[in-house]
């Protein structure tokens, strides 16, 4: 699979699943069946979420361990923090109807 830019479909789905549980829209396997990543990518990407969150202080609800691709100590990478600074701002509930609808126009 080639290395391309997340989507925002994608990016909605993962901070999800590193804020909440991904279990409510389905988890990886889900976001897999989309078709444009692999299972690892996926759980990478979630990781790589949970550690820009944990480095911000911002809450999670679960226990998806971080990811920061950097030494204890140092910031981690800030990939697509862009997006995902907006999604924290809404409530679980919110995002998770965004996930739902992704999948809903999937089908």
């Amino acid at each position: 699979m080639r290395n391309t830019r997340y989507s925002d479909d994608e990016i909605v789905l993962c901070t999800y699943a590193a804020l909440s549980n991904a279990d409510d829209f389905g988890g990886v396997e889900a976001i897999h069946s989309l078709g444009r990543r692999s299972r690892g990518s996926i759980v990478l990407k979630i990781r790589n979420i949970a550690a820009m969150l944990d480095e911000r202080k911002i809450p999670r609800e679960n226990l998806v361990s971080p990811l920061s691709g950097r030494p204890p100590g140092q910031n981690g990478r800030s990939t697509d923090w862009d997006r995902v600074t907006q999604l924290v701002e809404l409530s679980s509930a919110e995002l998770l109807a965004k996930c739902k609808r992704i999948f809903d126009q999937a089908s």
